[in-house]
């Protein structure tokens, strides 16, 4: 199986997190409060999309013969990958959200996040077969 890697801009969020780090960029803490929100509007629709990729990952009804179990595990292979990426993507979205709450200056938050994040990467169950 190919495991799906997608460039979602980790050079650019990694670049944007260690300039809110180093204090070179400041955002203001309402803006800072607006944009997690919507990230995390973000993840709780991909969080559901790959709820269903799972279910789907399983999916059955394919017949007993050789071609209809060919393409049961080609479907399953599928849906595996794209949880794989979307687990990805719901990385890229919490560390960009670690950003603007270091930008914003809120630390403790950030630092939070980056530790619900860990957890959550640490977590096969939950976030697929990277970690």
């Amino acid at each position: 199986m190919t495991t799906g890697n997608i460039d979602f801009g980790q050079a650019a969020i990694s670049a944007f997190n260690e300039a809110a780090r180093s204090g070179t960029i400041h955002f203001d803490e309402q803006a800072v409060r607006d944009a997690v929100r919507l990230y995390n509007q973000m993840i709780t629709g991909l969080v559901k999309i790959r709820d269903k990729l799972i279910r789907a990952q399983d999916a059955t009804g394919f017949g007993g013969f050789p071609s209809g179990q060919d393409l049961q595990r080609g479907f399953s292979n599928k849906a595996s990958e794209g949880i794989t990426v979307v687990n990805q993507l719901i990385d890229g979205a919490m560390r960009l959200q670690e950003a603007y709450l270091r930008a914003g200056r809120l630390i403790s938050e950030a630092d939070q996040l980056n530790a619900d994040r860990i957890t959550r990467l640490a977590n096969t169950s939950e976030m697929g077969d990277e970690a």
